[in-house]
C-alpha cells in the first residue's frame, strides 16, 4: 500500500488498524456458503449444472469484488462504487418511473410516432436515466468524501 493509504489506516494510538477477529471466518464461511448453495441446487433443486457454474462464477466475481473493496481501499475504487450506486436503484429508478410516465399517459404511443426512430428513442431515454443516475450517485460520494459506510479509508 502507498503511504498515503498507510497514513489513513493508522487509528488513534498512531498504529495500523487491525482487522477484527470475525474477519477471516466471515470469508471463509461465505465462500463455504457459496460451494453449498451450488451442490444444494444440483442435488436437491435438480438445477442444471451448466447454470450453477455460471451462477457460481457470477458470485466469486462479486464476492472478490467485495473482499477488494474492504481489504484496498481507495478514492478511485470508492468513486466507482458510488458510480454504480447510481446507476443501480437511483437510475433504475428513474427509469421506472419513466415506464409508469409512459404507461399512464399516452407519451410511449407518441414517441413511437416517430416512425424509424421510436424505439431507438426510447432506448435513448432509459439510457439517459441511469446516466443521470450515475452522475446523482457520483454527487452523493463528492458530499461524503468518497468515503464508504464502515470502511477504513
Amino acid at each position: 500500500m502507498s503511504e498515503k493509504n498507510d497514513e489513513n489506516l493508522l487509528n488513534e494510538n498512531g498504529q495500523k488498524q487491525s482487522k477484527p477477529k470475525w474477519w477471516k471466518p466471515f470469508w471463509i464461511l461465505t465462500a463455504i456458503s457459496m460451494v453449498g448453495s451450488g451442490v444444494f441446487s444440483y442435488f436437491f433443486l435438480q438445477t442444471d449444472f451448466i447454470r450453477i457454474i455460471i451462477y457460481e462464477i457470477i458470485f466469486s466475481l462479486v464476492l472478490c469484488g467485495a473482499y477488494y473493496i474492504r481489504v484496498r481501499p481507495s478514492i478511485k475504487v470508492n468513486k466507482v462504487v458510488y458510480i454504480l450506486f447510481g446507476i443501480t436503484p437511483i437510475g433504475f429508478g428513474l427509469s421506472i418511473l419513466y415506464a409508469l410516465f409512459c404507461g399512464i399517459t399516452n407519451f410511449a404511443k407518441f414517441i413511437m410516432s416517430f416512425e424509424p426512430f421510436g424505439p431507438w428513442l426510447h432506448l435513448g431515454i432509459i439510457i439517459g436515466l441511469f446516466t443521470i443516475g450515475g452522475f446523482i450517485g457520483s454527487w452523493i460520494g463528492k458530499k461524503r468524501e468518497y468515503r464508504i459506510p464502515l470502511s477504513p479509508y
